[in-house]
């Protein structure tokens, strides 16, 4: 059921909700939401909160700006960053499999020898490219000058079609120029292209396609059907509008390139079932994923992928965040002992520590029961 609510300290600016308003859980989804809502260049906001063993969704403004169209639990989003998870958790996998080890060199899954790929003799480890360890740089291609200003000219769809050209021989080709600057596993630095980099070796390990490697596992063991990389037409007619920063709506285009980082879509209801796959750990990838790999075990740390820290509660927390140039902002954060967790995504990238504001406000209303 879709109602039309006034919005916190805003009366004059109605918002559309299917929140009914019932419970203290409405109660403090609907206070947070309407929050964000204030600002003017804010377009809508489907929230997912598992809590007590239970699911729960919450959509609220449109899916497109001007269309009157609420969002739904099952409207694709683009993830963002939140996709590196799924590759960190298709290595878990492979680990599990025996099909590879966490410290095994990169080396040994790549075409041709790489003598560059190694640091005073420390080789880079599979675990390094997962954690944000390889001590590897930001960019592995140097665009020339004249290429950027020719992107620049570009919308955002030719900027993606440019890229998508960047396929896994660029990237090999372009793995003999780099080399690492520090040992290796010793030194965080957050690296899009290093994950894209694992999602080749994920590949390789699987010597499969990591579209099919990935949706067939989050098939068969989480019971996701609805949360892939790649989006056919129809259901594109399901993905959200994305707004830039200008609020401007942006084309979506699927990215199969292997340069800046990974692509992954997907719903509040399946991204619910991912959240509570990570809190009960039953399935053993997940699990791996959560295993302390550097960092401070009761601060800022990191597992495969996965962030880590503690509030000041002192409840240990694991989450990762997601902001795509095409229009989406998301948080996926959950609380493994108080068995909590919450998927908040918005189709606009007004400002991510707003997206998370909104999880720790909804929080603090759960907490006051």
């Amino acid at each position: 059921m879709v109602t039309v609510i006034s919005s916190y300290g805003q009366v004059n600016k109605p918002v559309l909700t299917d929140n009914k308003m019932k419970t203290f859980i409405d109660s403090a989804v609907n206070k947070a939401a309407t929050n964000y809502l204030q600002d003017s260049n804010a377009n809508g906001i489907s929230i997912g909160v598992y809590f007590k063993g239970k699911k729960y969704s919450y959509n609220y403004g449109e899916m497109k700006r001007g269309s009157g169209v609420l969002p739904t639990a099952d409207n694709f989003y683009n993830l963002g960053s939140v996709a590196k998870t799924f590759i960190s958790t298709m290595l878990a996998e492979a680990v599990i499999e025996k099909k590879a080890k966490l410290t095994d060199d990169i080396r040994k899954y790549l075409p041709s020898k790489y003598p560059n790929l190694e640091y005073q003799g420390h080789p880079i480890k599979l675990v390094d490219l997962a954690n944000h360890t390889s001590s590897l740089p930001k960019e592995f291609h140097t665009f020339s000058p004249s290429v950027l200003e020719s992107l620049d000219k570009l919308d955002l769809a030719g900027q993606i079609n440019y890229f998508n050209n960047y396929n896994q021989d660029s990237l090999l080709a372009d793995l003999h120029q780099i080399k690492p600057d520090t040992i290796p596993g010793t030194k965080y630095q957050y690296n899009g292209n290093a994950t894209m980099l694992l999602m080749l070796l994920v590949e390789r390990i699987y010597h499969e396609p990591y579209e099919k490697v990935v949706t067939q596992y989050l098939r068969k063991n989480l019971k996701m059907y609805e949360t892939k990389s790649m989006l056919t037409e129809s259901e594109m007619k399901r993905l959200a509008q994305g707004y830039n920063d200008e609020n401007e709506p942006q084309h979506y285009i699927n990215y199969t390139g292997f340069t800046g980082g990974p692509s992954m879509n997907s719903t509040i209801n399946d991204m619910l079932k991912y959240i509570e796959a990570n809190i009960s750990e039953k399935d053993k990838a997940i699990k791996l994923t959560h295993q302390l790999t550097w960092g401070d075990k009761n601060g800022f740390a990191l597992g495969l992928s996965w962030m880590m820290d503690t509030n000041k509660n002192g409840e240990r927390f694991i989450f990762h965040d997601g902001h795509t140039g095409i229009g989406f902002n998301t948080h996926c954060i959950f609380y493994p002992k108080q068995k909590s967790g919450f998927i908040i995504i918005v189709n606009d990238i007004i400002d991510q520590d707003k997206v998370s504001e909104i999880e720790k406000e909804i929080k603090a209303g759960l907490d006051r029961h």
